[in-house]
């Protein structure tokens, strides 16, 4: 493989994932994928030494969607503290060209690169021209994304941390873990309620308001038991799902987003049935006088795992072509 072919990367909180992309007949395709365990690194600079090694790759360009705010091509991982600099990148590893973006700033870049057969209807709407795209979902964390069409017919992704706006109760049970959480955290946010990294602490406020004792059990151990019925983890599920429908919905009427919403990461993809209940979908279109707002708003599900990858070849090809 030549040293001209882009090297991306996804830089998650949990995961790391490192693949080269080349447009093939008008699509990215994503080639030498590797998925690396966050945890066994100490750095992210050791992880990508690891992949570079293991491959032999020598990309003379690379992109690279991280899971925290970026700025002057830096950023802190929110979940994860390793601190990633774009010019020491290209330092180390002899990479003349290294963009940093946003994790979700990478997804909602790659949802034009995308076909109506990537996507999951949540919700029928019709979405209005040339408005604001919101793209947004809990996987470690909670992403948040706007994706514009600019002047030129390309595309602008605004990004920030609207993940940890404030969780807004809507029920007694709501309430009381908001009362739980409050105590414990100190700030209650979206991200904590609905996101993977906040599932311990909801965990456990569950336990609490149910009067159980807490036991350690994995995400696909409570799905199990929710669908065996177990009251608790039913409502648990119902109240993370609840609350990424509500949050999108406030996300839409704050920026406006009316050109539809397309709902992404990990978590969001295995609760998908619980983001289509109407009790959820009730969540994303209940805003009193300003419901009418929101009852035409589509909202998709996307199914892609290498989305934050194809965004990120997506948004470098853009840059790259700007100059």
């Amino acid at each position: 493989m030549t040293g001209h072919e882009l090297l991306v990367g996804d830089v998650g909180g949990t995961n790391v994932r490192f693949a080269m992309a080349r447009r093939v007949d008008g699509r990215f395709r994503i080639e030498d994928f590797e998925k690396l365990k966050g945890d066994d690194f100490k750095s992210f600079d050791d992880a990508l030494a690891s992949y570079l090694e293991k491959t032999g790759l020598k990309p003379s360009k690379a992109c690279f969607a991280m899971a925290g705010p970026v700025s002057k091509g830096e950023v802190i991982l929110t979940n994860r503290g390793w601190q990633v600099s774009a010019s020491r990148i290209s330092r180390t590893f002899d990479i003349g060209s290294v963009h940093l973006i946003n994790d979700f700033a990478a997804m909602a870049r790659a949802v034009p690169e995308h076909g109506p057969e990537d996507f999951e209807t949540i919700i029928e709407g019709t979405p209005v021209d040339n408005a604001p795209m919101l793209v947004a979902g809990p996987g470690t964390g909670f992403g948040v994304a706007t994706l514009l069409r600019n002047r030129t017919g390309g595309w602008y992704v605004l990004n920030g941390e609207g993940g940890h706006i404030a969780f807004s109760p809507r029920d007694a049970t709501e309430i009381e873990l908001t009362r739980i959480l409050l105590k414990r955290h100190g700030y209650v946010s979206n991200e904590l309620v609905a996101s993977g990294s906040g599932l311990e602490a909801v965990h456990e406020a569950f336990c609490e308001i149910f009067g159980r004792a807490y036991e350690e059990i994995s995400p696909q151990e409570m799905r199990r038991l929710a669908d065996a019925g177990d009251e608790m983890f039913l409502k648990l599920i119902k109240v993370r799902a609840n609350t990424v429908m509500s949050a999108v919905g406030d996300l839409v009427l704050a920026n406006g987003a009316l050109g539809g919403v397309v709902v992404a990461g990990g978590v969001s993809e295995r609760i998908a049935d619980f983001l289509k209940t109407p009790e959820a979908c009730e969540r994303f279109v209940e805003r009193g006088p300003l419901s009418n707002y929101l009852s035409t708003c589509p909202v998709r599900l996307m199914h892609d795992p290498e989305a934050p990858l194809i965004g990120a070849a997506a948004y470098h090809e853009q840059e790259t072509l700007k100059t």
